[in-house]
């Protein structure tokens, strides 16, 4: 019952932040306009957007079902997707994106994969994530640089979103070949867990502790098999590229064709590096503040506001939700599926 309680309150407070987050950021615009606006856009691009998200999941899971097929795992790609969905949808609604990892691993482990290997498929992805976001976000500076000089305190969080960046790709490399480390982000995991109050962490942290001794064993395997590393590369440089891409659509939406979509993917590349380290679920607020000032260079003053709420509410709001469903069907059919073979 408290834990129901928790879970409710935490869903309220997820809806007041997206509340006080819009409230904030359109209080100085005309609602009846920006509601005439997103009426008018050529659905066919914002049916692109909602299927390069469909895309952005399916990535995910494609590369967590490459690395544990190589480690001898019996998984579908249905198993990894559902991996990658529950990824998604507990970074969006955790601080700092804080629960996506923590919780693949929890329900990896539910569906019987030993923890050592699941956690080796996470950094390597997330590795590949980071590394991937840096280049773009890079690219993003040489050719905006003169731009973001002008754009105030904005550039400094740029600047601290690619320190943290750099900090994190250096401890996921480190992480990969060391055991010592690897218990401490398991240490941190099980923190996390804990505050969320999933069943059974207690038993889900000893036998990780326990499947750790296999860790370094799979780690050297698969840089003896690189190949499966850089296709990981591969299919997140264009998992990213298309994510980073929303944007543009939005834009074509509305009948402009000034700008390419290179110029948006660079440009929203240094948007997402800028805010994703923010301890807020799904960096709100920052990122609809961020993504005015950031693309207001490409969109006209009176379509700014419109171009902001369809963005974010492909690649974030209305995802959140589709994501949630789509796991309560995933848990639902799983569930009639374990009656049945009883």
């Amino acid at each position: 019952m408290k834990n129901t309680k928790k879970k409710i309150l935490n869903v309220l407070l997820f809806i007041l932040v997206i509340f006080l987050t819009f409230y904030f950021v359109l209080r100085n615009n005309d609602m009846n306009k920006i509601m005439s606006n997103i009426l008018s856009v050529d659905i066919k691009y914002i049916l692109i957007g909602f299927f390069i998200m469909f895309l952005f999941v399916f990535c995910e899971g494609l590369n967590l079902y490459r690395v544990l097929k190589r480690l001898n795992h019996n998984v579908s790609i249905m198993d990894t997707i559902k991996y990658a969905l529950v990824g998604f949808f507990f970074s969006s609604i955790t601080p700092s994106s804080s629960g996506g990892q923590p919780l693949q691993l929890y329900f990896m482990n539910k569906d019987k994969l030993p923890i050592s290997d699941c956690l080796i498929a996470l950094i390597i992805q997330l590795f590949s994530f980071q590394v991937t976001c840096s280049i773009l976000a890079i690219i993003g500076v040489i050719l905006n640089f003169h731009k973001l000089i002008g754009m105030g305190n904005l550039k400094y969080l740029l600047l601290v979103g690619f320190v943290v960046n750099i900090i994190i790709v250096t401890s996921l490399f480190v992480i990969l070949f060391s055991n010592k480390l690897a218990i401490k982000v398991l240490n941190f995991i099980n923190k996390i867990l804990n505050k969320l109050h999933f069943k059974k962490v207690q038993s889900f942290y000893e036998r990780a502790l326990d499947e750790m001794k296999h860790y370094q064993k799979s780690a050297l395997f698969l840089t003896e098999h690189r190949g499966i590393i850089y296709r990981t590369f591969l299919i997140s440089f264009i998992q990213l590229f298309f994510y980073q891409s929303i944007p543009y659509f939005v834009y074509k939406s509305f009948g402009f064709c000034t700008y390419s979509i290179f110029d948006f993917v660079f440009m929203q590349a240094l948007l997402y590096v800028g805010v994703a380290f923010l301890p807020f679920p799904g960096a709100m607020g920052v990122s609809e503040g961020s993504f005015v000032t950031l693309f207001k260079m490409f969109f006209p003053t009176s379509i700014l506001s419109s171009a902001m709420l369809i963005s974010r509410g492909i690649s974030f709001y209305l995802f959140v939700i589709i994501a949630g469903v789509l796991l309560l069907i995933f848990t639902l059919f799983s569930k009639y599926k374990k009656k049945d073979e009883s």
